[in-house]
Parts: C-alpha cells; sequence; structure tokens
C-alpha cells in the first residue's frame, strides 16, 4: 500500500509540472517575442515529440510498475506542453514545425536532439534491456532539454516563454533524478 501510494505521489508531483504555479496562459498574438523565443518553442515542440515516442514505447515494454508510471506522467506532461506551444507559436504567425534532424539548428545555437536512429535502437532493444535503454536514452534526450531552456534564460524576452522554460528546466531536472534513482534499482 505505502509504494502504491508513493507512486501515486510522483505521478501527482510530474503532472504538476514539479511546480506551483497554474499552467501558463496563451498570449495574445500581440505579445512581445524574439527570434529566440521562437526558436526556443519550435525545438522544444521537437524535442517533446521525440520524448513522446520514447515513453509511448515504454507503456508497452518497461518492466517495472515506477518505469510505466514514469514514462506516463512524462507523456501526459509532454503532450500538454507541445498545446501550450503550438499555440503560442500559431498566436505570433510563426512556424511551428521545424526539421526533426538532429543537426538542423546546430549553425544557430541548436543542441543536438535524439536522432531517429536513436529511437529506432530503442524500439529494437530486446526486453531485457529495454527498461536500461530507455532510462540511459531518456536521461540524457531531458538533461539536453534542461540546456534548451537556458537559451531563453540567456535571450527570450516573452514572459511566458521564460517561465514554461523554468519549469521545463525543474520538471526535467527532476524527471532526471528519478531515472537516475530507477536505474540504480532504488524507487522512484
Amino acid at each position: 500500500m505505502r509504494r502504491i501510494l508513493l507512486l501515486a505521489a510522483v505521478a501527482a508531483l510530474l503532472l504538476s509540472g514539479c511546480s506551483g504555479k497554474p499552467a501558463p496562459e496563451v498570449p495574445a498574438a500581440a505579445s512581445e517575442h524574439n527570434a529566440t523565443d521562437v526558436m526556443f518553442l519550435q525545438m522544444m515542440i521537437t524535442q517533446n515529440q521525440q520524448g513522446l515516442e520514447m515513453t509511448a514505447l515504454a507503456a508497452d515494454r518497461a518492466g517495472r510498475e515506477e518505469v510505466k508510471l514514469l514514462a506516463a506522467a512524462i507523456d501526459t506532461t509532454q503532450r500538454a506542453e507541445v498545446g501550450i506551444m503550438r499555440s503560442w507559436l500559431q498566436g505570433w504567425n510563426e512556424v511551428t514545425a521545424v526539421a526533426p534532424d538532429p543537426g538542423a539548428h546546430a549553425n544557430h545555437g541548436g543542441l543536438p536532439a535524439t536522432g531517429p536512429e536513436q529511437i529506432a535502437a530503442l524500439r529494437d532493444t530486446a526486453d531485457a534491456g529495454f527498461e536500461t535503454a530507455f532510462l540511459s536514452l531518456l536521461t540524457g534526450h531531458q538533461h539536453a532539454a534542461v540546456e534548451m531552456t537556458q537559451l531563453v534564460a540567456a535571450g527570450g524576452v516573452n514572459p511566458e516563454t521564460r517561465d514554461l522554460a523554468q519549469r521545463i528546466k525543474e520538471s526535467r531536472g527532476e524527471q532526471i533524478a528519478q531515472m537516475l534513482r530507477l536505474m540504480n534499482g532504488e524507487s522512484a
């Protein structure tokens, strides 16, 4: 029973985005923003979509219930973030989809994303090694998201985007800590 309560608490924490703040409202199209805000949102949409591919695999293939629960919570959080980010970009009349190529943004400060070959390798991993491979790949992937938030902290001007970046930094940091505990055989 204690374990179920712990898992429920972990899920609630992740679903809240590790923040006591409510979800940001969608800014009007006239909201002040710059190219850094736009680039961050576009890149983070791609980042989240790649994360969603990985969490979908874990829903069926992870061995431990804790890992499945963590993957489900990440899935829920990142789907909501994608919706928010798309609506902001659309409100600003900006493109929401960018090239999913991991190196597409290297020339203007972008950070490498998880490549399709890495996700394919995860998909092809035997069940016995899947959970470790999933946690390892997603830990690195979420670390890249934390690094991406620094773009907005350094050069973004839109307050909603800056707030979202801070919440992403905090939630991904907590997810990384949980995944490291799970990889070490501890409870989340």
